[in-house]
C-alpha cells in the first residue's frame, strides 16, 4: 500500500503504522457517512417524497358549489374498472328510490348527472357537474362493464342530455325524469335504447 510505503520511508513502523492506518480508515468512513446524510437531507428539502392525491371522504356531501378536482381530458382508454365496479354499483344502489329533481344534488332530490357525481365522489373520483361535461371528461368504450357510464342524447334537450351508471346485463341505475325516482332501467331497449349515445369509462 502507498500509505504503508510512505510510513516506512518516514520511519514509522509497527504499532504507529497500524494506528495511522486506522485513523485514515475512520476518516474515510466518516466522510462517506457525512455525504449520505447530506444527500438525504437535500432530497427531503427538495420535496423528493410526495403524498398521495387528495381523496374526499366517502360520506362527504357533494354540492354544485363544491371545489372538485376534475378528471383529466380523454386519452388512451382506461383499464377495466372490474376492481371497483362492484363498489360503484353498491353506492348507486344506495340511491334507489330517491326522487328525481332537476338540478338536485342530494338525497332529498337528485338529477342524473349529480347522481353520477355523488357516487363517484364517494370513491374520491370527481367528475364535472353536468352530463355533457361528464361525457367529454371520460373515455369511449365499446363494451361497457359494471361501473361504467352510459350516455343518452336528445332526451330533455338536444345533444348529450342524460347519463346513467351501467350495472351489467343491459341495465343501468339512473335518475330518469320529473315525477320518477332513481331506479333500474334498460340501456339498449325501449326509450333509452332509442336515445343511446354510447358508453364511456372514467379515467382513474
Amino acid at each position: 500500500m502507498i500509505a504503508g510505503k510512505v510510513l516506512l520511508a518516514l520511519g514509522v513502523d509497527g504499532v504507529g503504522q497500524w494506528v495511522l492506518r486506522a485513523v485514515v480508515t475512520f476518516i474515510a468512513v466518516a466522510l462517506v457517512v457525512v455525504l449520505i446524510v447530506i444527500q438525504t437531507v437535500a432530497l427531503a428539502l427538495s420535496g423528493g417524497g410526495h403524498s398521495g392525491p387528495d381523496v374526499q371522504a366517502a360520506n362527504t356531501p357533494v354540492s354544485e358549489t363544491s371545489s372538485v378536482r376534475l378528471v383529466p381530458t380523454p386519452g388512451p382508454v382506461a383499464a377495466s374498472n372490474a376492481g371497483w365496479g362492484s363498489q360503484i354499483i353498491q353506492l348507486a344502489q344506495s340511491w334507489l328510490g330517491v326522487p328525481y329533481q332537476f338540478g338536485g344534488c342530494s338525497r332529498g332530490g337528485v338529477d342524473c348527472s349529480c347522481l353520477v357525481l355523488n357516487v363517484y365522489a364517494a370513491l374520491g373520483i370527481h367528475l364535472p357537474r353536468v352530463a355533457v361535461d361528464q361525457f367529454n371528461a371520460t373515455q369511449p368504450i365499446s363494451d361497457p362493464q359494471p361501473g361504467d357510464l352510459v350516455f343518452f342524447a336528445n332526451t330533455c334537450e338536444p345533444g348529450i342530455s342524460h347519463v346513467g351508471i351501467y350495472i351489467g346485463n343491459g341495465l343501468q341505475i339512473n335518475a330518469p325524469t320529473t315525477g320518477q325516482v332513481v331506479s333500474v332501467a334498460p340501456v339498449f331497449t325501449g326509450y333509452w335504447g332509442a336515445h343511446y349515445a354510447g358508453a364511456r369509462r372514467v379515467p382513474t
